[in-house]
């Protein structure tokens, strides 16, 4: 058997639809707890930017983008750390200052809601 057939015939094993049911089936527990685990960490994250964003008196039709921006951030919390986690939010910063954004305000979200100092 060729090298391509047998790649297909693994392939067309592990995604067969009663296999992966099953996998799922067994997974779905646990799944659900840490998806209701992040949920609640995202939500505390968007309650506190949403406190910070009322206390810099921010427009409320503004709110969705500095919402956005700290959903970003939060996914970038969850990816790296240290000086790379620092770096990549400050670029995270300037793409939303270029779209207008108050840099202020996206900074206090940075420090005061994500802890993550300037780089």
């Amino acid at each position: 058997m060729s090298d391509e057939m047998r790649r297909n015939s693994h392939w067309l094993a592990k995604t067969d639809p009663k296999r992966v049911f099953e996998i799922l089936e067994q997974l779905r527990t646990d799944m659900s707890r840490r998806h209701e685990y992040e949920q609640a960490l995202l939500y505390a994250s968007e309650l506190k930017a949403r406190q910070c964003l009322n206390t810099a008196n921010v427009p409320t039709m503004l709110y969705i983008f500095y919402l956005n921006f700290a959903r970003e951030v939060y996914r970038l919390k969850k990816r790296f750390a240290g000086d790379s986690l620092e770096r990549e939010v400050n670029v995270l910063l300037e793409k939303w200052v270029a779209r207008t954004l108050d840099r202020t305000v996206l900074e206090r979200i940075r420090y005061e809601v994500m802890t993550i100092g300037a780089p």
